[in-house]
This record gives C-alpha cells, structure tokens and sequence, in this order.
C-alpha cells in the first residue's frame, strides 16, 4: 500500500514535472519567435483589426472560459453610480457653483445682500464677511480661484469633506492645469492639426430628446413600432442579433440581463428630470459588443492619439442595431460613445462575457485586449444570455503593471491584487478617475490618453504570434508564459518612460509609438509649427 502510493506519489510528480517542462518550452518557444513577432506585427494587414463577418469574426470560443459565480463579488452595500462620483460629471457641478461663487463675491464687493445661499447658508446681513466660504477672495481673484470646499453645495459639499485629496485635484485641474492647457494649445497646438482633422471627421453623434418610454418605442424620432415578431426561441434571437450586429461592425458581441445598480443614478437622456430616475421596466436585456481601434492611430497615444474612429464605428454599429430590433417591433434604446450612455460599461462587458476588468479599469478581452471601444443596446427582447468568462486577467494583472508603471499620472495601483478595493460595494480594481482625467486635460491632439489601453500585453494585433501566444498563456497553469510576455514587452521594446508623455517642461508630449507619416504635419502641409518635444 505505502509502495503503490509512493509510485503514485512520483508518478504525480513526473506529471507536473512534464506539465512545468512543457509551460518552459512553451514559453522559450514565445521567446524565440519575439523576432517574428516583430516583423508580423508590421504586417499593414493586421492594422485595422479583427473585422471580419460572419462567424468568424468573434473567434474566440468561450463556452471554454466560463468562470464559476457571478460577475463581480459584493463586498457591502451596493449604490447606484452619482453624477459628482465621476470627474466628468463633477466637472459640471463645479462650473456651475464656480459661477454661483463668483456672484456671491462680486455682491459682497459691492455691498449688497447675497441672493442666493451658498454651500446651503442663509444670505448674510450687508457688509457682514463669511471668510469660510469666500476665504477673504475678491472679484478679480475669484475669476480665477477654485472656491473654498465650504462654498460647494450638497451631494459635492460633503463628497469633499470626505475626500480632501479629489478636492486638491480637482483645485489643480481648474487652477493650474486648464490655464496651461490653454496656453500649450496656442503654442502646441497646430502641430496636432492633422490628429484633431481625423478625430473629427468621424463626428457621427445625435441626441437622444425624448425620455425612453417614448424614444425606445419610435423609429427614427417618429415611426411608432409596430406588433413584436415572435422568435422560435430566445437561442433563435440572441443567435440572429449577434448575427446583425457583426455585420452592423462590431467584432465581438455578448447579452446579459440588466442590473438597476449598473445604470446611472442621474441625467437620463431625452428626460427632463437630471436626478435620480427609475430604470425603466422594458430595460430586460442589454446586448454587449465593442470595436477595436485602427492601429496605426491608436499605437500614438496619448498626445498623437485619438478614439474617434472606434467612437464613431461602435456608435453607428449601435444605432444600425437598435432600429434593426425596433423594426421587429421591440423598444431599443442605443448607449454608446457618441450618443452617451445610460448605464457603466465596464461591469455590462464582464456580465455579458466579453472579457475581465484588468488593473487599469478597463476590459480586456481575449480577441482584442483592451484595445477597444464598447456600445450596448437595451431591450425587452428575451435573448439567450452569455456567462461570464475567466481567462486568467486576474492573475495576470496582479504581477504584471505595465500600465501602472507607464500611467503618467499614477492613477493605477500597484497594489498585489484588489482585495481591499471596491466601487459602490462591488470588488474590482480601480483606478483613480480624477488624477487620471486631469493628465486627460493636459494632453495635447485628441483628447484622452489611452496608454495602458495600448500597453496592455493582451492589446495585439491579430497574427499567427500573437495568437500563438494567447492560447498558451490560457493553458499554462504555472503562470512562466505569463512572465515571459510581460517580461519580453518590457525588456524588447523601447517605449518613453512615463513622466515624458507629460507636457512641458516636466515632459516632452511623448507618444507610445510615432504618429503615422499621414498624420504628420509637416508631411502634408505648409505650416510652421512648434515641435513639442523640441521646441523647435
């Protein structure tokens, strides 16, 4: 008995001798052809993507994927997303009681009584001061002074009360960072010209006017739709919208059922009411599919850079697939780049098993990494749905930090893993929005940054390399082809290190990789510029 359990015992270890063997061999054979890798990557065919139709567009088999338990972990009290939660959104509130406190210090200067309460205060008698809420700030300093914390209104007044550190940054962004962006532009800026053409050239937008119980029940603004067609099954319609909405574009499609706490809390489109909102009842089902970027443009980030054409790409896919479903007679609503949204895209990516939030934030997916732009049809129309997947991002992500380590703002942890984070009670990694939507404000051509987008090691292009690769990389359970990508990515190429994408004189505007020649200025036209990395 004790001989046959220690043959067995050695047995098991010859398995998992063999097993490691073969993840090294596997990983020395990735190592062997980094050299090919190289030269398929400049292969111009692979530049737009993955965009073929039919079946073979979403290539990817993943029934073999599905991860076992929800979507997410809770780890308390879920909430709805709140407009001042975002930086965007907070950006608003902030002009908008910017100009309220501007007001109430040009009143004081001239010895009137205050109008309008600020920070929720009753107005002061005439020539009494409130130094905790104008900080002794007069009229000409306030055109230019981010207003003290107790000039804000509720939700924002007590958003930064516990939490100073948004506070000082969102301070920097309206002090120091928008009024050098502004300067830069004027100096920088035609240098960018070509990248700001191409960017909007690809303006499709339109917006939604009505509320949804009216815009999702219409055809195009007018045409009420007519009796729902009956599908043979839910298969039969998952099966034919996946269908359409490849061929609408899109190169990778999933469908899951709606979740109230991943729709936002505020300005619902087409709604007079800008508060809180009940999701509406015929939001049943949310179709998931995203576009990948052109690679030429997209390797430029950030200052070189641009999202507009998969903006625009996944937002026409978008509204071809919402009149294609109201045209057999069931209320669609369209969420995509151009158009806005109503709901978080991250969280709707990973439920209808398009791929895995990574440490940046953003989804990565087996077919295109994170180098994509997402858009979402909600709809009563009762689909098969898809699981989530697993496909190893999680472990990838705690030891790799090629985005962390390129973020010029160090808005992404480094931490070893997520377990201490979550975002309105759901664990996922998360970034810092604020700090990263200022180095938004501060780069230069098409605005954003997109860099650990790019940087990702899944973001490839689609060759024989690469998808060599990821096959090995989702079957080696010792984790040495992981290492060995993240390894080659950062010894193999030559990229800027990250206080360089900054502007000047802390940087030099660098981008990941070279604009294309055709989006190189001083190709094309006959126009002096200044060169940002130079000066000259």
């Amino acid at each position: 008995m004790n001989k046959k359990s220690e043959k067995e015992e050695k047995s098991c270890s010859r398995r998992e001798f063999i097993k490691v063997g073969g993840a090294v061999s596997a990983g020395l054979q990735v190592g062997a052809v980094a050299g090919a890798g190289i030269a398929a990557g400049r292969d111009p065919s692979t530049h737009t993507g993955w965009q073929h139709l039919g079946d073979n567009t979403q290539f990817v088999d993943r029934s073999k994927l599905i991860r076992k338990g929800p979507a997410y972990e809770i780890s308390r009290e879920t909430l709805r997303p709140e407009l001042h939660e975002s930086p965007f959104g907070r950006q608003r509130l902030i002009m908008q009681d910017m100009r309220q406190y501007r007001e109430m210090i040009r009143s004081f200067d001239a010895g009137e009584e205050r109008q309008q309460g600020m920070g929720n205060r009753e107005p002061l008698p005439q020539g009494e001061t409130a130094p905790e809420t104008t900080g002794g700030v007069r009229p000409a300093e306030a055109e230019t002074s981010f207003p003290p914390m107790e000039a804000f209104k509720e939700p924002m007044l007590s958003w930064y009360r516990d939490r100073p550190d948004l506070y000082e940054l969102d301070r920097v962004r309206v002090e120091e960072i928008m009024p050098k962006k502004r300067q830069d532009e004027k100096t920088y800026g035609e240098y960018y010209t070509l990248i700001n053409a191409w960017s909007d050239s690809w303006n499709t937008s339109e917006p939604i006017k009505e509320p949804p119980e009216e815009s999702d029940f219409k055809i195009g603004g007018r045409r009420k739709i007519g009796e729902p067609m009956p599908f043979k099954s839910p298969a039969h319609a998952a099966k034919l919208v996946k269908k359409a909405a490849h061929h609408f574009g899109a190169t990778m499609v999933g469908i899951t059922t709606i979740e109230p706490d991943w729709c936002y809390n505020y300005n619902l489109r087409g709604s007079e009411n800008r508060g809180s909102y009940e999701v509406p009842k015929h939001w049943k089902f949310v179709i998931a599919f995203g576009v990948p970027h052109q690679w030429e443009q997209v390797n430029s980030n950030p200052n070189s850079g641009t999202s507009s054409d998969a903006y625009s790409r996944s937002s026409i896919a978008a509204r071809r697939l919402e009149i294609f479903i109201k045209s057999l007679g069931y209320p669609a609503r369209r969420h995509s780049p151009m158009d806005g949204y109503d709901l978080i895209a991250v969280p709707y990516l990973v439920k209808a098993g398009l791929g895995e939030q990574g440490r940046h934030g953003i989804v990565v997916t087996p077919e295109t990494g994170s180098n994509f732009r997402a858009a979402f049809v909600t709809t009563s129309l009762e689909m098969e749905i898809d699981q989530s997947i697993d496909f190893g991002v999680k472990e990838f992500c705690e030891h790799c930090q090629i985005c962390a380590d390129i973020c010029p703002s160090g808005s992404i942890s480094k931490a070893e893993n997520n377990d201490e984070m979550n975002t309105r009670g759901y664990r996922h990694w998360e970034i810092n929005q604020t700090s990263c939507y200022n180095f938004w404000m501060q780069s230069m051509g098409g605005m954003g940054c997109r860099l650990c987008l790019i940087a990702c090691p899944f973001s490839r292009k689609s060759n024989w390399v690469h998808s060599l690769a990821r096959k090995l990389d989702t079957h080696d359970p010792t984790g040495l082809v992981d290492n060995g990508l993240t390894m080659m990515q950062k010894n193999l190429f030559d990229t800027p290190e990250a206080h360089e994408y900054l502007p000047q004189p802390d940087g030099r505007f660098a981008n990941f990789r070279e604009p294309p020649e055709w989006l190189q200025v001083k190709n094309y036209l006959d126009i002096n510029v200044t060169d940002p990395s130079t000066g000259d």
